[in-house]
């Protein structure tokens, strides 16, 4: 029996906020998922925005491989869909109407694309949707149902019920508190004897509470887009000086606020993707199996990597991939056996327009290394993850062996993609 899959994706969801300490929301779907399946607590995105990390997770290829950016190549990233539609599946996806999520689900036996523009919450129609297709009957078994949900993206407000302290002490543990409530809604739907879920993360999140987005000004956007309708295309120049030099203001009004009231740590994560901030908050994700071909609970510690996902994925439900990939399966870990642990590659995302981010590193169980992607000896910071998992303390100028130790991880993991990528070429002409 082929099992249905039940695929969700938690835009910005940071695992420590999920399951920790940290945590203040509501979860009884989440933990029953854990109680009921594997946790991986150390599963890490090797990127830090959403297209990369979704290209490593359906092709189980690190970024400079799956080469999925913004706005371009999002065919590259349909490696999970092909397998799995070859194998029987029929496909359905509720996402963000975006050209990657559209792409990717082009030729799905049906799709909801929602408006990108204004990220709406499960509670504004995007869980009936979800529902919709989970009642029974109303998709083709064995079926696979896709979703991204934005509602810890959103700038909307949470719906007053939610937005209490019961919920959490922070606007974004109330968001995790109310998507776990329809998480409950989903799985009151589905036979989990038959059905695999597959619950992470995208990426993790800079900030514990939404209007702390400093980047984000969405009235002042909104007065700038209406006011670009009636204002003569050789004033747009002047017109998008004055909108930045606004949203500059608006940002330093709010960093003088949260300078007072904010942590150092809590401070660091206000800046903007792009700029080398790599710190677990936006690289640890959850990552929970549950269900159909999983016996029994556990919590795993090692380290884990987004591409890994399509490799266990297959390897629990019967498929084959094709492909030469970067990932391995993580079945072993389910079943209770040891394996090493192994480096986790990162980078930071792509700018606009599709250049690559400024930052490359290592990740290891014990320590993260980055740097420079174009000057191995710029912006190095090396962090002890064991004794100072906060990442408070750069340790890169006291220990110079192990630099070069992750300096020649880096060098291995880039040098065997590149020959993986060589040896392909090199068989394709071989009759």
């Amino acid at each position: 029996m082929k099992p249905n899959i039940l695929f969700i994706v938690i835009d910005s969801l940071r695992a420590d906020y999920c399951n920790g300490e940290k945590k203040t929301s509501r979860t009884p779907n989440i933990d029953f998922l854990i109680k009921n399946g594997v946790y991986f607590k150390q599963a890490i995105s090797s990127i830090d925005g959403t297209f990369g990390s979704l290209g490593c997770i359906f092709t189980a290829k690190y970024p400079f491989k799956n080469n999925t950016t913004w706005s371009k190549n999002h065919t590259n990233a349909l490696g999970f869909f092909k397998t799995i539609k070859d194998y029987g599946y029929s496909e359905y996806s509720v996402t963000p109407d975006h050209p990657f999520f559209k792409t990717i689900s082009e030729n799905f036996k049906d799709k909801d694309l929602t408006p990108s523009t204004s990220y709406l919450g499960l509670w504004e129609g995007i869980g009936e949707l979800i529902l919709s297709k989970l009642d029974n009957g109303k998709m083709q078994s064995p079926w696979v149902l896709f979703t991204h949900i934005m509602d810890l993206h959103t700038l909307k407000p949470l719906p007053d019920e939610f937005n209490i302290p019961k919920y959490g002490k922070s606007e974004y543990d109330r968001r995790i508190s109310l998507i776990d409530d329809w998480l409950g809604k989903f799985l009151k739907k589905i036979d989990l004897s038959k059905t695999l879920v597959i619950l992470t993360a995208d990426h993790g999140e800079f900030v514990h509470d939404l209007d702390m987005h400093a980047e984000y000004v969405p009235k002042l956007q909104k007065f700038f887009k209406n006011g670009k309708k009636f204002t003569p295309e050789f004033l747009t120049p002047t017109g998008i000086k004055i909108f930045e030099s606004l949203r500059t203001m608006i940002k330093k009004r709010r960093m003088a606020k949260y300078e007072k009231s904010l942590s150092t740590e809590d401070l660091r994560t206000l800046t903007e993707r792009g700029h080398g901030i790599l710190f677990d908050e936006v690289l640890r994700v959850p990552l929970i199996f549950s269900g159909y071909g999983i016996n029994k609970h556990s919590l795993i510690m090692q380290q884990v990597r987004h591409i890994d996902i399509l490799p266990t994925l297959e390897s629990i439900i019967g498929t084959f991939h094709n492909e030469k990939t970067d990932g391995r399966s993580l079945t072993p870990f389910i079943n209770g056996e040891v394996m090493d642990d192994l480096p986790v590659y990162i980078e930071s995302v792509p700018k606009l327009d599709d250049s690559v981010g400024d930052t490359i590193g290592i990740r290891t169980s014990k320590y993260k290394y980055c740097r420079s992607r174009k000057n191995s000896k710029e912006n190095v910071t090396l962090f002890d993850l064991e004794s100072d998992p906060l990442e408070t303390t750069n340790l890169a100028s006291q220990y110079p062996s192990i630099i070069s130790e992750m300096e020649q991880s880096l060098s291995e993991i880039t040098s065997i993609s590149e020959n993986d990528e060589n040896s392909d070429e090199d068989s394709s002409h071989v009759e």
